[in-house]
């Protein structure tokens, strides 16, 4: 399973639709990235930042976080995004081990 965060910038027209309506966003986020394969983790807002929202997403495989992705800025609520891949610490242990092992097959430009 891979984490991804996805930050997002909504149209000024979307803001205004979602303040008028009261309509609860991490429902309609929820059901898109389930219908998706993937499971959402949380739904942040963001004050003083580029981005209003931030996501964190579970998922099988890229294909479908990046399918999810494109379904929900084609919808036209989204102007802008950034997608961050997550990793965990026991990531970085098993990547240690990859290092490791095949540290020797690289060298650096020499001089």
């Amino acid at each position: 399973m891979a984490l991804y965060m996805l930050q997002a910038k909504y149209t000024s027209e979307a803001i205004r639709n979602i303040a008028e309506s009261g309509s609860n966003r991490e429902d309609a986020a929820r059901a898109v990235i389930e219908q998706c394969g993937g499971k959402l983790i949380g739904m942040w807002g963001m004050l003083g930042q580029d981005y209003h929202i931030a996501l964190v997403v579970e998922y099988d495989d890229l294909p479908s976080y990046l399918g999810t992705v494109i379904t929900t800025v084609l919808g036209g609520a989204i102007a802008d995004f950034k997608s961050i891949a997550l990793y965990s610490s026991d990531d970085m242990v098993k990547a240690s081990a990859v290092y490791k092992a095949h540290k020797a097959a690289y060298a650096p430009p020499s001089s």
